[in-house]
Protein backbone atom coordinates (compact mmCIF):
# COMPACT_ATOMS: atom_id res chain seq x y z
CA UNK A 1 0.00 0.00 0.00
CA UNK A 2 1.55 3.60 -0.96
CA UNK A 3 0.52 6.86 0.62
CA UNK A 4 -2.25 7.38 -1.63
CA UNK A 5 -4.00 4.82 -1.35
CA UNK A 6 -7.60 5.84 -0.81
CA UNK A 7 -9.38 4.51 2.81
CA UNK A 8 -12.82 3.93 2.32
CA UNK A 9 -14.93 3.18 5.78
CA UNK A 10 -18.43 2.27 4.71
CA UNK A 11 -21.66 2.79 6.66
CA UNK A 12 -25.16 3.63 6.42
CA UNK A 13 -26.36 7.46 6.25
CA UNK A 14 -29.70 8.20 7.88
CA UNK A 15 -31.76 8.00 4.58
CA UNK A 16 -30.28 3.68 4.76
CA UNK A 17 -28.02 4.08 1.83
CA UNK A 18 -24.50 3.28 1.86
CA UNK A 19 -23.24 6.24 3.58
CA UNK A 20 -19.99 8.10 1.55
CA UNK A 21 -16.87 8.36 3.72
CA UNK A 22 -14.16 11.05 3.43
CA UNK A 23 -11.48 9.46 1.56
CA UNK A 24 -8.52 9.47 3.66
CA UNK A 25 -4.84 8.61 2.57
CA UNK A 26 -2.19 6.88 5.21
CA UNK A 27 -0.38 10.58 6.49
CA UNK A 28 2.49 9.76 7.76
CA UNK A 29 3.24 7.31 4.36
CA UNK A 30 2.67 10.01 2.33
CA UNK A 31 4.90 12.13 4.08
CA UNK A 32 7.86 9.86 3.64
CA UNK A 33 6.68 8.73 0.16
CA UNK A 34 5.81 12.57 -1.43
CA UNK A 35 7.98 15.11 0.08
CA UNK A 36 6.50 18.11 -1.78
CA UNK A 37 2.71 17.29 -1.51
CA UNK A 38 0.68 17.93 1.32
CA UNK A 39 -1.53 14.78 2.76
CA UNK A 40 -4.27 17.10 3.24
CA UNK A 41 -3.80 18.70 0.29
CA UNK A 42 -4.11 15.27 -1.66
CA UNK A 43 -7.27 14.19 0.45
CA UNK A 44 -9.47 17.29 -0.63
CA UNK A 45 -8.50 16.71 -4.03
CA UNK A 46 -9.50 13.00 -3.84
CA UNK A 47 -12.78 14.29 -2.01
CA UNK A 48 -13.86 17.27 -5.10
CA UNK A 49 -13.10 14.63 -7.81
CA UNK A 50 -15.14 11.93 -6.05
CA UNK A 51 -18.07 14.62 -5.13
CA UNK A 52 -18.06 15.91 -8.48
CA UNK A 53 -18.36 12.99 -10.22
CA UNK A 54 -21.43 12.00 -7.64
CA UNK A 55 -22.90 15.08 -8.91
CA UNK A 56 -22.61 14.66 -12.37
CA UNK A 57 -23.64 11.28 -12.69
CA UNK A 58 -26.44 12.37 -10.73
CA UNK A 59 -27.82 15.11 -12.92
CA UNK A 60 -26.66 13.03 -16.19
CA UNK A 61 -29.14 10.40 -15.33
CA UNK A 62 -31.86 12.65 -13.74
CA UNK A 63 -31.60 14.49 -17.19
CA UNK A 64 -31.13 11.92 -19.40
CA UNK A 65 -34.79 11.62 -20.89
CA UNK A 66 -34.16 14.82 -22.65
CA UNK A 67 -31.57 13.23 -25.28
CA UNK A 68 -29.10 16.10 -24.56
CA UNK A 69 -25.87 15.87 -23.33
CA UNK A 70 -24.61 18.36 -20.37
CA UNK A 71 -22.53 20.48 -22.94
CA UNK A 72 -25.96 21.09 -25.11
CA UNK A 73 -27.86 22.12 -22.00
CA UNK A 74 -25.17 24.71 -21.42
CA UNK A 75 -25.47 25.93 -24.51
CA UNK A 76 -28.83 26.05 -24.39
CA UNK A 77 -29.65 27.52 -21.08
CA UNK A 78 -26.80 30.22 -22.64
CA UNK A 79 -28.53 31.45 -25.48
CA UNK A 80 -31.91 31.00 -23.48
CA UNK A 81 -29.98 33.75 -21.10
CA UNK A 82 -28.95 35.98 -23.72
CA UNK A 83 -30.30 39.12 -24.87
CA UNK A 84 -30.27 38.09 -28.22
CA UNK A 85 -28.48 35.71 -30.27
CA UNK A 86 -24.83 34.66 -30.10
CA UNK A 87 -22.18 34.60 -32.91
CA UNK A 88 -20.52 31.30 -32.34
CA UNK A 89 -17.31 33.14 -30.99
CA UNK A 90 -19.42 34.39 -28.04
CA UNK A 91 -21.00 30.75 -27.17
CA UNK A 92 -17.25 29.58 -27.34
CA UNK A 93 -16.01 32.52 -25.08
CA UNK A 94 -18.66 31.93 -22.32
CA UNK A 95 -18.63 28.21 -22.17
CA UNK A 96 -14.58 28.40 -22.46
CA UNK A 97 -14.38 25.65 -25.21
CA UNK A 98 -13.01 26.23 -28.27
CA UNK A 99 -14.45 27.34 -31.64
CA UNK A 100 -14.66 24.06 -33.16
CA UNK A 101 -16.68 22.10 -30.02
CA UNK A 102 -19.33 24.89 -30.29
CA UNK A 103 -19.43 24.68 -33.93
CA UNK A 104 -19.88 20.88 -33.76
CA UNK A 105 -22.79 21.00 -30.94
CA UNK A 106 -24.82 23.44 -32.92
CA UNK A 107 -24.60 21.35 -36.10
CA UNK A 108 -26.58 18.75 -33.77
CA UNK A 109 -28.55 20.76 -32.06
CA UNK A 110 -29.78 22.60 -35.12
CA UNK A 111 -30.38 18.51 -36.59
CA UNK A 112 -32.71 18.37 -33.70
CA UNK A 113 -34.61 21.40 -34.19
CA UNK A 114 -33.44 23.22 -31.10
CA UNK A 115 -31.23 25.87 -32.67
CA UNK A 116 -30.89 27.51 -35.79
CA UNK A 117 -28.03 29.78 -37.44
CA UNK A 118 -28.59 33.18 -38.86
CA UNK A 119 -26.89 36.10 -40.53
CA UNK A 120 -26.44 39.65 -38.70
CA UNK A 121 -28.02 41.92 -40.22
CA UNK A 122 -25.40 44.49 -39.29
CA UNK A 123 -22.74 42.47 -40.61
CA UNK A 124 -23.58 39.29 -43.31
CA UNK A 125 -20.35 38.15 -42.95
CA UNK A 126 -21.21 36.80 -39.01
CA UNK A 127 -22.98 34.35 -38.35
CA UNK A 128 -25.56 34.23 -35.11
CA UNK A 129 -27.15 31.15 -33.20
CA UNK A 130 -30.62 31.00 -31.85
CA UNK A 131 -33.10 29.30 -30.20
CA UNK A 132 -36.34 27.45 -32.49
CA UNK A 133 -39.70 28.21 -30.63
CA UNK A 134 -39.17 24.17 -30.08
CA UNK A 135 -35.96 25.06 -27.82
CA UNK A 136 -37.83 26.71 -25.33
CA UNK A 137 -40.37 24.06 -23.52
CA UNK A 138 -37.31 21.72 -23.41
CA UNK A 139 -34.71 24.45 -21.68
CA UNK A 140 -37.98 25.70 -18.97
CA UNK A 141 -38.31 21.58 -18.38
CA UNK A 142 -35.04 20.85 -17.79
CA UNK A 143 -33.74 23.74 -15.73
CA UNK A 144 -36.73 23.25 -13.54
CA UNK A 145 -35.59 19.60 -13.24
CA UNK A 146 -31.99 20.10 -12.48
CA UNK A 147 -32.45 23.39 -9.90
CA UNK A 148 -34.97 20.75 -8.27
CA UNK A 149 -31.97 18.24 -8.01
CA UNK A 150 -29.23 20.39 -7.13
CA UNK A 151 -31.72 21.45 -4.16
CA UNK A 152 -32.10 18.31 -2.97
CA UNK A 153 -28.11 17.68 -3.43
CA UNK A 154 -27.46 19.81 -1.28
CA UNK A 155 -29.97 19.51 1.19
CA UNK A 156 -27.37 17.78 3.60
CA UNK A 157 -25.66 21.01 3.83
CA UNK A 158 -27.78 24.11 5.91
CA UNK A 159 -28.13 27.34 4.44
CA UNK A 160 -24.54 28.78 6.27
CA UNK A 161 -22.80 25.48 5.35
CA UNK A 162 -23.81 26.06 1.65
CA UNK A 163 -23.00 29.68 1.66
CA UNK A 164 -18.95 28.50 3.72
CA UNK A 165 -19.32 25.87 0.53
CA UNK A 166 -19.67 28.23 -2.10
CA UNK A 167 -16.52 30.88 -0.62
CA UNK A 168 -14.42 27.89 -0.43
CA UNK A 169 -14.79 26.57 -3.76
CA UNK A 170 -14.63 29.97 -5.21
CA UNK A 171 -11.09 30.23 -2.84
CA UNK A 172 -9.79 27.32 -4.29
CA UNK A 173 -11.13 28.24 -8.59
CA UNK A 174 -9.13 31.45 -8.35
CA UNK A 175 -6.09 29.44 -6.72
CA UNK A 176 -6.33 27.09 -9.21
CA UNK A 177 -6.56 29.68 -11.87
CA UNK A 178 -3.88 31.97 -11.18
CA UNK A 179 -1.39 29.05 -10.43
CA UNK A 180 1.45 28.93 -12.33
CA UNK A 181 1.56 24.62 -12.94
CA UNK A 182 4.42 24.22 -14.99
CA UNK A 183 6.71 26.30 -12.03
CA UNK A 184 5.16 24.21 -9.43
CA UNK A 185 5.69 21.07 -11.42
CA UNK A 186 8.72 21.58 -11.98
CA UNK A 187 9.93 22.11 -8.35
CA UNK A 188 8.62 18.39 -7.24
CA UNK A 189 11.04 16.59 -5.44
CA UNK A 190 11.44 12.91 -6.31
CA UNK A 191 8.84 10.06 -5.18
CA UNK A 192 10.23 8.20 -2.26
CA UNK A 193 9.33 4.91 -2.91
CA UNK A 194 11.27 1.16 -2.19
CA UNK A 195 9.51 -1.10 -4.32
CA UNK A 196 9.77 -4.99 -4.16
CA UNK A 197 11.98 -6.27 -6.66
CA UNK A 198 9.48 -8.65 -9.23
CA UNK A 199 10.58 -12.21 -9.56
CA UNK A 200 10.54 -13.09 -13.34
CA UNK A 201 7.59 -15.74 -14.59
Amino acid sequence: MTGIEPNDDGGLSPSGGAAVAPRRVDRAAFRREFPSGDPSATECAQNLLRAAELFMDADSRGLRHHGLSIAARILLATLEGADGPLSQSAIAERLFVTGASVSSLVDTLERTGLVRRTRSTSDRRVVLVELTDAAYPVVDAYLAEVTTLHAHEFAVLDRQERETFVRLLAKVASSVDALDVDAVVAKARPRRLTRTARRPR
